[in-house]
């Protein structure tokens, strides 16, 4: 069982008209998909999680031919949730038919970025994730950020560290980098996993610079 980071990209046409309202408008920062329901009548049921003004997503959603009902609470620290229930577009059923096959599971959260693309993190077999990433409709196409055998931290707010990332904060940590005070370092880090201290700074800014971007996000 193995552990699949995509980022998808989609042409400008390929784009979800929700995705799309949340990257133009200037009141709504990001959003991200945290749970949803298996599809049985033409329809889907999601929550989101958004940072932004619940009025505006409020208005979108209620303007929308597609939309069957929602709900949207009140934000706290600029953060809402958004329950809402819409038809199945061609477009939609498209997408999810790609990762509707035998072990995969998607794992939440799916973001949503500014730049039009989307991230989320599959499991299952490496033939259905193969089978999933060749099968993105026309006007799709997917970057592979990582891969590897299954973690239970897949899908946390860490999954976006690489396995070498990862391994140089569990080393640091171990040594004590990260205490106050330090009693660590660099080169103690450089040392457990075998290679140059400034290889070990470079995972450590960069696995630091993601931590610090999802948490910022939750």
């Amino acid at each position: 069982m193995k552990q699949l980071q995509l980022r998808i990209h989609h042409a400008g046409e390929q784009i979800h008209p929700m995705h799309a309202f949340e990257m133009e408008h200037e009141r709504v920062e990001w959003a991200e998909l945290r749970h949803w329901n298996t599809v049985f009548d033409e329809t889907n049921a999601q929550v989101f999680r958004v940072r932004g003004d619940p009025e505006v997503f409020r208005a979108k959603l209620a303007e929308r031919d597609a939309t069957v009902a929602y709900s949207v609470t009140e934000a706290v620290d600029g953060v809402f949730y958004c329950c809402v229930r819409d038809r199945v577009t061609a477009a939609d059923r498209r997408y999810l038919d790609a990762f509707a096959r035998g072990t995969l599971v998607v794992v939440p959260p799916i973001r949503f970025n500014g730049d039009g693309t989307t991230e989320l993190t599959l499991v299952g077999t490496a033939p259905d994730l193969d089978a999933a990433v060749n099968a993105l409709p026309d006007g799709m196409r997917a970057t592979v950020q990582s891969i590897g055998p299954y973690r239970r931290r897949a899908g946390t707010p860490e999954a976006g560290l690489t396995d070498r990332q990862y391994e140089a904060v569990a080393a640091a940590v171990e040594s004590g980098y990260y205490d106050s005070p330090r009693e660590g370092s660099v080169a103690d880090v450089a040392r457990e996993m075998g290679i140059a201290p400034g290889t070990a700074a470079e995972h450590l800014r960069k696995a630091e610079a993601t931590a610090m971007q999802r948490l910022c996000r939750r």
